[in-house]
């Protein structure tokens, strides 16, 4: 006669939800972070997890900001001192440049020829393709007489006299500006000169900073990372003004922290974790919520 036992077994299911995180949740203001209210207040057990299965967003990352600290110099000319602020941006070693002859033109620091269609500068910034680097240029301002042979002439305004012996202007600049053109932080020309002068970079330029972008999540709190509350890392392989794509082949799962939350908050940070400023705040952040779900089946063993 054969006995027929039934056998309990627990069979773990996870209940998957999809949450979009897009520019509707951006937290004006914040530069740096999006806000998702849930529709009611919600209260995670132990065993819940939240991963990203997507990221669509717009490489729009400043590279020169007051956060970064990278956003001044002072500039020297024949005794006059002008600190220059860069305004908040992205900026090429070009654009560099410009701003830098942008502040000549304004400070009149600067000479043109053939009847002013010319305009002669005594700082340049370049970039230097061949050499994988960039090049700090100073020439040096000529005696009244050298100018008049090169028939430099003063702008309308100037206030500054030719000197009496050639001399370059000079430029100081802390590290963090130093990173992106490759020179290490001090004053250039480190004396003044009477010829001009170029300085290379002697180390690799990052012009752009930031090469990847970490995402941050409240409802995140791990022990084994600094910070604890790290959700997903997004490479940034894309040029100023394209979009940052990247699909998950399969969603990495971090514990959430079982209590109740009433919003999830993500922020953004750069890879050595200093906040991102975002130009543009579009986004579409793809979330995947794991719940599980404990059922006992039965199972019929003869």
């Amino acid at each position: 006669m054969k006995c027929l036992v039934k056998k309990l077994s627990i069979v773990n299911i996870y209940i998957m939800k999809t949450l979009i995180i897009n520019s509707t949740n951006y937290v004006i203001g914040s530069q740096n972070a999006y806000s998702y209210r849930f529709p009611q207040t919600t209260k995670f057990q132990a065993g819940c997890a939240i991963g990203v299965a997507g990221i669509s967003m717009f490489n729009s990352f400043q590279n020169i900001n007051v956060i970064r600290q990278n956003n001044k110099v002072t500039f020297v000319f024949l005794g006059l001192s002008y600190t220059w602020t860069i305004p908040d941006g992205y900026y090429s070693v070009d654009s560099l440049n410009y701003y830098f002859q942008s502040q000549c033109i304004l400070n009149n620091l600067y000479v043109t020829t053939n009847n002013g269609l010319n305009f002669i500068y005594f700082i340049e910034l370049q970039l230097n393709t061949a050499r994988y680097s960039t090049s700090l240029n100073f020439f040096a301002i000529p005696t009244s007489a050298q100018a008049s042979a090169l028939g430099y002439t003063q702008p309308s305004g100037a206030t500054w006299s030719y000197p009496s012996v050639a001399t370059t202007p000079t430029l100081t600049f802390n590290q963090n500006f130093g990173n992106l053109i490759g020179i290490t932080f001090g004053t250039y020309p480190t004396t003044l000169t009477s010829t001009n002068i170029q300085y290379l970079s002697t180390f690799t330029p990052i012009i752009n900073p930031i090469n990847s972008v970490i995402f941050c999540c409240n409802l995140i709190s791990s022990k084994y990372s600094i910070p604890n509350n790290i959700l997903y890392t997004l490479p940034v392989s894309s040029s100023l003004g394209t979009i940052i794509q990247d699909k998950a082949n399969s969603v990495v799962f971090n514990n959430i922290i079982p209590q109740v939350f009433s919003t999830i908050e993500i922020t953004l940070f750069d890879q050595a974790f200093n906040p991102i400023i975002i130009i543009d705040p579009e986004l579409v952040l793809t979330l995947i919520i794991s719940e599980p779900s404990d059922l006992i089946t039965p199972v019929q063993i003869h």
